[in-house]
């Protein structure tokens, strides 16, 4: 069994550049979205498609996570609460497998509903902005208290995260079988 962070010279190989195209859309996707939009109606999404596509090549989503973060945290130079669920993601996705979707699916929701409760509950502790309460402050006029508008948030983004990294895994299997040919 190997480590988290036991790579073989393949495996780095898959690391080094899921991590630089990982970072380079999440670091485009705040810079386009923000502040016209909050960056968790995209970047949950993302995310997930693109873990759910890497499972198919590599099995160190949590290493690609941490080197995505710190690329990110360069690109950008400045942090956002979002940016520290990239590894949270690839913890998630670490434990899923691309032969059994389920797996990935799971991975999708559990890492969008905590991206959401992240981002309205300990960002706001922490940094001066946290985008995320602004998608919550949408819903709660709907749902009456706020408790309220974070569970909803968090499963309908959860579902959508779902069906994300079932795309994304689908859509890695796919090329990896194009790519085995």
């Amino acid at each position: 069994m190997t480590g988290l962070f036991e790579l073989k010279s393949n495996d780095a190989a898959h690391v080094a550049v899921a991590s630089v195209v990982l970072a380079g859309v999440e670091s485009a996707v705040f810079s386009t979205v923000y502040p016209l939009l909050p960056p968790i109606v995209i970047v949950p999404f993302v995310t997930c498609f693109f873990f759910g596509v890497t499972l198919a090549f590599s099995g160190k989503q949590f290493a690609i996570g941490i080197v995505a973060l710190i690329i990110t945290a360069l690109v950008k130079g400045a942090a956002m609460p979002g940016q520290f669920m990239i590894p949270v993601y690839g913890l998630l996705f670490q434990g899923a497998r691309a032969d059994k979707r389920h797996s990935c699916r799971i991975a999708g929701f559990a890492g969008s509903s905590l991206h959401v409760v992240q981002g309205t509950v300990l960002a706001p502790l922490i940094f001066s902005v946290a985008p995320a309460t602004a998608l919550v402050a949408w819903v709660k006029p709907y749902t009456g208290t706020l408790a309220l508008a974070v569970v909803v948030c968090a499963l309908t983004l959860g579902v959508c995260g779902m069906l994300a990294a079932d795309a994304g895994c689908r859509t890695g299997l796919r090329v990896r079988k194009d790519v085995a040919r």
